[in-house]
């Protein structure tokens, strides 16, 4: 396999969500767009974190209420609390790689820091965000997946969910 950078792999169409939002608009967001992670913007403009779907969930407050027995019972609705802000639970700064960065260290990267997405730029520019979903559907391909063809290219596989 010859070698392939973070830059084929890219997904440009970066997402984004400002800091001063709420957790509960930011979870609708992802919800609605069938997204893990939003690239978090300041006032500027600036990409200045990642808020990922597990950031969300530990924003939640479950509801609990007591029965009759006085057990403690979660309610089927996790509510925010209204005060709740994108910046209180993005990860910041940001992990980003070169798009020129192999995507073997791409994959080691992510296992390493334990983080399920990276931004990749081009100097100082962000062009996009690679996803532990990206790097799955590479490897479908390569093991021949069915429901992959394994001359798709990265491009063509992350499109295929969409």
């Amino acid at each position: 396999m010859s070698k392939r950078a973070a830059k084929e792999l890219v997904n440009d169409d970066l997402i984004t969500i400002a800091w001063g939002d709420s957790m509960a608009s930011a979870a609708k967001r992802m919800e609605k767009l069938k997204i893990r992670h939003l690239a978090v913007v300041d006032e500027q403009g600036e990409i200045v974190g990642i808020l990922s779907d597990r950031d969300v969930q530990r924003a939640m407050n479950p509801t609990i209420s007591l029965d009759d027995a006085g057990q403690g019972v979660y309610s089927e609705i996790d509510e925010f609390d209204p005060d709740a802000r994108v910046r209180h639970y993005m990860a910041w700064p940001p992990k980003t790689v070169p798009a020129n960065t192999d995507l073997k260290e791409v994959a080691a990267l992510m296992v390493t820091e334990k983080i399920s997405s990276l931004l990749v730029q081009d100097g100082d520019d962000t062009i996009g965000i690679i996803t532990t979903e990206d790097l799955l559907k590479v490897l479908m391909s390569l093991l021949g997946h069915p429901q992959t063809r394994l001359s798709m290219d990265a491009r063509s596989l992350l499109r295929m969910e969409r």
